[in-house]
């Protein structure tokens, strides 16, 4: 009979990015191997952290394995040691083993911590397939670089050498040994290694330079997401741009061979250009900048540098382009304070990001912060996540604040969607934006689930934030213009997040059909018009009231194929709208609403249906 191996994943919760990458990666290789392929089972299982130790060990020990092969996070770390020590007490013969960045940054500590067999470290591909081809031939796994049995001592020279030619290594999509049907997400090796030092990141610590995957690979790939009728994919390439023309070859093919396709890419703003930018834009997907500070003499902490007037221009091709991005921050870092923070805060916002990323700093081991900890006299948790505690220039209570301005930051400008118009109302109050979260974030501690609100309750919370805002700062009179824009963009972000229509489209309708809305579908009252209302940005809110007067326009907001779309309506239709609750028949609701105009109504249904506006029920 077979050995079997099984390969469970341990992720953070079931999502878009909850997918068992490294176990696949692994399994394909063992797969492609006919000496151990004859021998070996080898699957993989994917569990999450909500989950309980004793559920996951009972649930891999199902049908009762040869060997279970952990891949450890800082995240699941915790977790996986209480199922080891559950499962080795009640199957003392089942072997144990773990890889990935925790096993990879301290392995001897993760040997100690539980009762692993043992632990690999580094890249597990090719000194996993070592380990099975001598335990299947029980051989001993002493000298093999890079995998670590109870007893050893650490010994640099036994750590393996990383694949060089990752293009040896078989595809788990191109071998089916992942069907990408089976996630609502992915993620996409692209390359491996950084040419990057950054103190915080251990992306490239012993690697030199960075392992490309094939453009052909790359290319067959695509054809297979899009055959599959994937809709995200996120590229693990911390460096998506640092090799330009490549960025610039993979655009391109996207673009031809899966334009539908969500992408998320992490980048660095030294590498954007006008072209790439505009490639960007045209692609469907999202971009994630690090920026992390804009101290110079923190930055060189990390081995990082910044130049704010070259990194504002290059931030600013992508918004000229179109281009959907989010910056990234951390708190915390050496030699930083909270007022550094704000600055960088306030340096963020204003470049006017999609979303703003606020991270504590985490002194991770492996990293090169790690091992400068001591010099920089930073205090952070001994164990996993190994956030931050305090600094000389950080102390505990600062890190707090810090905490409170990116929850602000989180609700207020992420989940409630106000890039498109934090500006206006900081440049009328004439007040930065970390001042203007600060005092959000005194407002924020009055609900109880903060992060439990709906986004529709976030666009209240705003609304009545600012108002109070405006009162405070004698503008008043200004809001009922402020309070239209934010209805108006509140409307934007749900519907793009509630999604288009999934509902088969009904062809025809009659007077007995019912009628609901679509999910992103949400029919507005505004006090001015809405094409006017679009001017305020090139007009200031005075300048606004001096040209047009309030009157009541109303607008349809809906979410057509992933797109958000919106149509001014008039107010017929929008209580026609309003009144499609899957209860009552058009016939009925055109009773109630007393309307008359059946041609104009029909007609006006027709084109909702064809836009999914609206369903039949």
């Amino acid at each position: 009979m077979k050995k079997t191996l099984k390969l469970a994943s341990i992720h953070i919760k079931d999502s878009t990015q909850a997918v068992p990458l490294a176990a696949a990666s692994l399994k394909a290789q063992l797969d492609s191997v006919p000496s151990i392929s004859r021998s070996l089972d080898v699957t993989f299982h994917d569990y999450y952290i909500d989950n309980s130790a004793d559920f996951i060990a009972q649930d891999i020990c199902r049908n009762i394995p040869d060997m279970i092969g952990f891949s450890t996070y800082l995240w699941n770390r915790h977790i996986v040691l209480a199922i080891c020590r559950i499962i080795k007490a009640k199957f003392p013969d089942v072997l144990l083993f773990a890889g990935g960045p925790e096993a990879t940054a301290l392995p001897l500590v993760l040997l100690n911590c539980a009762p692993f067999d043992f632990i690999i470290k580094g890249e597990g591909e090719i000194v996993l397939t070592e380990v099975m081809k001598r335990l299947l031939n029980s051989e001993t796994l002493e000298d093999i670089p890079g995998v670590f049995l109870k007893g050893a001592k650490a010994n640099p020279d036994k750590d393996q050498q990383p694949v060089m030619d990752i293009n040896s290594l078989p595809s788990p999509y191109l071998t089916g040994t992942i069907d990408p049907a089976r996630y609502c997400g992915l993620l996409w090796e692209l390359s491996r290694g950084c040419s990057f030092k950054c103190g915080f990141c251990f992306e490239s610590r012993g690697v030199a330079g960075v392992r490309q995957v094939s453009s052909d690979r790359i290319r067959k790939e695509l054809e297979l997401f899009e055959e599959k009728k994937v809709t995200q994919v996120f590229v693990l390439d911390p460096t998506f741009n640092s090799d330009i023309k490549r960025a610039k070859k993979i655009l391109r093919m996207i673009l031809k061979t899966a334009p539908l396709i969500h992408f998320t890419f992490e980048i660095r703003a030294e590498f954007i250009d006008r072209e790439i930018a505009g490639l960007f834009a045209g692609v469907h997907c999202s971009l994630q900048v690090g920026l992390q500070s804009v101290n110079r003499e923190v930055l060189a902490n990390v081995n990082r540098t910044i130049d704010t007037d070259k990194f504002t221009k290059k931030i600013a091709l992508l918004n000229s382009a179109g281009a959907i991005f989010g910056l990234d921050l951390i708190y915390g870092l050496p030699g930083d304070t909270i007022d550094g923070f704000k600055e960088s805060l306030n340096y963020a916002l204003c470049l006017q990001p999609n979303h703003l990323d606020i991270f504590p700093l985490a002194v991770i081991p492996g990293t090169a912060l790690y091992d400068n900890a001591k010099t920089f006299s930073l205090n952070s948790l001994k164990d996993a996540p190994y956030t931050m505690i305090s600094s000389p220039g950080f102390s505990e209570a600062a890190m707090a604040r810090a905490e409170s301005l990116k929850n602000a930051c989180e609700i207020f400008y992420n989940r409630g969607g106000a890039a498109g118009w934090l500006f206006m109302a900081l440049e009328t109050l004439d007040i930065t934006p970390s001042d203007f979260l600060s005092e959000f974030a005194v407002h924020l501690s009055s609900c109880e689930h903060p992060f439990e609100l709906t986004r529709e309750e976030i666009t209240a919370l705003q609304s009545s934030f600012v108002k109070r805002q405006f009162v405070k700062h004698n503008k008043i009179h200004l809001f009922p213009v402020m309070e239209d824009i934010i209805i108006v963009h509140g409307a934007l972000n749900r519907s793009l997040y509630a999604g288009p229509l999934v509902t088969a489209v009904s062809d025809g309708f009659n007077d007995e059909t019912v009628f609901c809305l679509s999910p992103g579908t949400i029919s507005l009252t505004l006090k001015y018009n809405f094409n006017e209302l679009m001017t305020v940005g090139e007009l200031t809110f005075e300048e606004f009231l001096n040209s047009y007067s309030k009157k009541n326009s109303y607008l349809a907001v809906y979410n057509c194929g992933g797109a958000v779309k919106t149509l001014i309506i008039y107010k017929t239709l929008s209580r026609l709208l309003l009144s499609f609750t899957g209860i009552d028949s058009l016939k009925e609701i055109c009773e109630n609403e007393k309307i008359k105009s059946q041609k104009e109504i029909y007609d006006f249904l027709e084109f909702a249906m064809k836009e999914q506006m609206i369903y039949t029920m």
